[in-house]
């Protein structure tokens, strides 16, 4: 994308404001070359990342500390031919272990985090490198004892000679004499040997060799003749501890640069991820909203439906400065910060905006800007509901005086030299934001050469927001479909701007009410006002007439949402209605089914014990009596409901829930015996026989 335009923006103070956000080096890395892509597919997929990782942080928190670029510093330090120190070491070990974990946290849900588990499986290990430097790297200590047997052994000899040298000196400063000559208390330690701070003077009280002076020459650094060569020996350890701690290093550093390119990958992915983090973190602490990117290839046209868009550094400049950065008070914000709506598409593509000085166009074309910029950045946007941009190809803007005495260019030259660029290199889908066309020279020339680049970009199709002062371009707005006016509200009793910005009409520059407010004299403006009348009378009738009717239009168009929303509530409330009696009806329905149970229960249980009485009648009446029996509770069962509960009950499966309304508990069928008309159900973990006649398929609310 134009980098004059990302300039004119301020694009980079929006980087920052997005670094603030970022947890690792990585991530700030990455986001200081953050700019909008060249494909509509990454963006959406990069927008997707965005809002799954706003989703994972609700419930979890990634493991993002630790990552450093480490892989460069290894290489820059290795060609400068010194190997990687300890520090640096463990810090590829820390992005080794950090990335582990952070892939781990991204896979553990793939179904509902699908794009960020991708993201988590590329993320490489190099188990052996990491090994290795465990093996030999301590974070406090640096290259660890055990590091090579040989370091091991080194490192021995050296504690038992220093022990040594250091239990000789400590007898010798005991003698009373030698403390006389000492000019402080102690040994010191100065070029890997220790040596005896004593006084010039006392020099020949202390036979040894002098390894050094101070600056004055008081004090002489004498090492006793009795330590020399245990001195030479401890010298001689020491150098070769360094030899080795050097070849452990280049090793350790040989196979960091061997597995550079896996690091880079990792580094990348990790980047990538805090950059995601990093949205996410802004988008929800600022109320952002993930835009829909609109393909060209998808034949909906152009778009661009930005609804209460705001200007994100503004924002972020009216923030309350006390309170941490994700904890922002978004309702302050937004009632210091005027948004806007912007709605472009077909036919609509270009957007003329009028208005006073100082009125808030320049903010507005920002602001515009800003949000398509941010979207084919892959962030979300300062705006509300579900906003939608056309994918586009490069944005153009001419913004502000941009005059160079350098260049010998005055105001209008340097705008021609941005539009001349703009020409040469935009495409269809293009955006362009201009801003005061046709301004910085004569009226009439620059209204004519702002009208034919207007034409021009009709044509062409191009789609952009221009701000200007000319009637002329306000006149083309309503005369061209593709092109729509707005104007920048000014409150025209106070005489000052609200920066609202309306769409549908043309604004009014209001300079000789402004003046007449500053003191120009009564004569003066009434001079110019009949001047004016005189030059636009017909175009500012026609443009009044304009104005009135789309005034009316918006009245009415007003009117009709209400009567939409008085007629939608109305269709809730008879659709409630509706619910509410059918409900009733049910409940009716059930009250009837529940009564006419209880009435067959209480017929049942009371016949049967009739039937009961007759089981000792004499035997040839034995059968009439179980004939009895049967006709009697086939007669009970046969009515509406029995015949529901007894079809219900023989359609039951184990593990099937049932109610029990004597009980008043649903339990779970465990065995159906048909024949019988009893069901097994486990009452309390208890199992429990009841009959087909006992059981519901109502649940306790609805059973009687």
């Amino acid at each position: 994308m134009n980098s004059h335009a990302l300039r004119v923006l301020e694009f980079d103070r929006i980087r920052e404001v997005l670094a603030a956000y970022a947890v690792t080096p990585l991530g700030k890395l990455a986001i200081a070359d953050l700019g909008p892509l060249n494909d509509v597919a990454e963006i959406r997929l990069r927008l997707e990342e965005v809002r799954e990782m706003g989703e994972l942080t609700e419930i979890a928190r990634l493991p993002l500390g630790g990552f450093k670029d480490v892989a460069t510093e290894v290489r820059r330090v290795a060609e400068g031919g010194q190997p990687s120190e300890p520090d640096l070491l463990y810090d590829v070990l820390q992005l080794l272990r950090g990335g582990l974990a952070l892939r781990e946290a991204l896979s553990r849900q793939p179904g509902d985090f699908p794009n960020l588990a991708r993201i988590g499986e590329r993320m490489i290990d190099c188990p052996e490198l990491r090994q290795e430097i465990e093996r030999a790297v301590d974070p406090r200590d640096g290259i660890r004892d055990d590091a090579t047997p040989k370091l091991l052994q080194i490192r021995r000899d050296l504690r038992k000679l220093r022990e040594s040298i250091r239990e000789r000196i400590n007898r010798k400063l005991s003698d009373s004499r030698l403390q006389r000559a000492m000019q402080t208390e102690g040994i010191k330690f100065k070029n890997d040997r220790y040596l005896l701070p004593v006084k010039a003077e006392f020099r020949q009280s202390v036979p040894g060799v002098i390894r050094d002076r101070s600056h004055k020459g008081a004090t002489l650094y004498i090492e006793p003749d009795d330590l020399v060569l245990d001195g030479d020996l401890l010298i001689e350890l020491i150098d070769d501890e360094r030899d080795e701690v050097q070849r452990v290093l280049w090793e350790l550093t040989r196979s960091v640069l061997e597995a550079e390119e896996g690091l880079r990958t990792l580094q990348s992915l990790v980047s990538q991820v805090d950059t995601a983090h990093a949205k996410a973190s802004y988008a929800r602490a600022f109320h952002l909203a993930v835009p829909e990117i609109v393909s060209a290839d998808e034949g909906l046209g152009f778009q661009l439906d930005l609804r209460e868009a705001r200007h994100p550094y503004l924002m972020w400049l009216n923030r309350d400065m006390r309170r941490d950065i994700h904890d922002i008070v978004i309702d302050v914000v937004h009632d210091k910060v005027v948004p806007l709506d912007v709605r472009l598409g077909n036919p609509k593509r270009l957007l003329i905006v009028t208005g006073p000085n100082t009125g808030g166009k320049t903010v507005a074309l920002k602001t515009i800007g800003l949000c398509i910029v941010m979207a084919m950045s892959a962030l979300p946007i300062p705006a509300v509901g579900s906003p939608k941009i056309s994918w586009i190809s490069n944005l153009f803007a001419d913004i502000g005086d941009e005059q160079s005495i350098e260049q010998n260019l005055s105001t209008f030259s340097s705008h021609l030299t941005n539009v001349v660029e703009i020409l040469r290199e935009g495409d269809e889908n293009s955006f362009v934001l201009l801003d005061e066309l046709g301004a910085g020279t004569d009226p009439l020339e620059g209204a004519a050469l702002a009208t034919a680049l207007l034409n021009w970009f009709k044509d062409q199709g191009w789609a952009g927001v221009i701000t200007t002062h000319l009637s002329s371009l306000k006149e083309f707005a309503f005369l061209h479909e593709e092109v729509e006016n707005a104007a920048m509200d000014f409150d025209s009793e106070s005489l000052e701007p609200t920066f609202r910005m309306i769409t549908g009409i043309p604004g009014r520059s209001h300079a000789l009410e402004i003046a007449r407010r500053l003191g120009i004299p009564a004569e003066m403006i009434e001079a110019a006002e009949g001047k004016v009348q005189e030059i636009q009378a017909p175009t500012r009738e026609v443009i009044e007439k304009m104005v009135e009717s789309q005034r009316r239009m918006d009245k009415e168009h007003r009117r009709m949402q209400r009567l939409r929303q008085r007629a939608q509530g109305e269709r809730r409330a008879a659709e409630a209605e509706r619910e509410e009696a059918e409900a009733e009806r049910e409940a009716l329905r059930r009250e009837a089914d529940a009564l006419t149970d209880e009435t067959i229960r209480s017929a049942q249980k009371r016949l049967l014990t009739i039937v009961k009485k007759l089981q000792n009648v004499p035997k040839p009446l034995v059968e009439v009596v179980e004939e009895l029996r049967w006709t009697v509770e086939l007669l009970l069962t046969a009515t509406p409901l029995g015949q529901r509960r007894e079809e219900f009950a023989r359609s039951l499966k184990k593990e099937d829930k049932v109610f029990v309304p004597k009980f008043r508990e649903s339990c779970t069928v465990r065995k159906i015996n048909k024949s019988e008309r009893v069901v097994t159900v486990l009452l309390n973990g208890i199992p429990t026989v009841v009959s087909f006649d006992d059981i519901s398929w109502v649940d306790e609310n609805e059973s009687v």
